[in-house]
């Protein structure tokens, strides 16, 4: 049995959701007065309770907010992240050559038994391998930056900025330099989504 003091702290909530469900007011039926009259405020899901206002305090945690700018044009959330090698288009220097290639760890159970997954598709490799050819470099001027998903070197004379096919490791990543060729040889290991299946 339902007591009288539980009936009178659900009366306003029952009455929110009479509102929500009659728009309309009147009690035709006519499909005409289901649609929602221009001019007229209708009630949503979230006018059935009681608004409650939560502050970031009460949550745990202070919210910082970002102070707006009145002479600025735009809000700070509507410009875009600009990358950090975006100046490479107006760079003067040349851009060296360089080659992609993929590299698989095998095993003796890969070739002669092949217990593993593996197959001669680049899906199946764990390494790219990039050799970037700069003449005339030495080791001490070039600069190498690696990210998850791009390469940006810089040198005097030279200077590249490759997005990589895939996301990589940038922790795992190694640089050696080859003094008799002028070439820098980058060993990333890659993180694709479904490494998994394929190893």
């Amino acid at each position: 049995m339902i007591s009288k003091q539980h009936v009178n702290t659900l009366l306003p909530d029952l009455q929110s959701l009479s509102k929500l469900l009659n728009c309309g007011g009147d009690e035709s039926s006519s499909s005409d007065d289901e649609l929602p009259k221009t001019g007229y405020n209708t009630a949503g899901p979230g006018d059935i309770f009681q608004k409650v206002k939560i502050t970031g305090n009460e949550v745990g945690h202070n919210i910082n907010t970002i102070s707006d700018d009145p002479k600025s044009i735009w809000h700070l959330s509507e410009v875009q992240e600009v990358p950090i090698s975006d100046d490479v288009l107006w760079d003067p220097r040349e851009k060296p050559k360089y080659d992609i290639m993929y590299k698989q760890a095998l095993k003796s159970e890969d070739i002669y038994l092949q217990m593993s997954n593996k197959n001669p598709t680049s899906a199946s490799c764990e390494n790219l391998i990039i050799t970037v050819t700069m003449k005339g470099e030495c080791k001490n001027v070039i600069d190498c930056n690696v990210t998850r998903t791009n390469l940006d070197i810089r040198s005097p004379m030279y200077r590249l900025n490759l997005p990589l096919p895939h996301p990589i490791d940038p922790d795992s990543a190694t640089a050696e330099w080859h003094s008799s060729s002028c070439q820098l040889i980058i060993s990333l290991q890659m993180k694709r989504e479904y490494d998994f299946m394929n190893f």
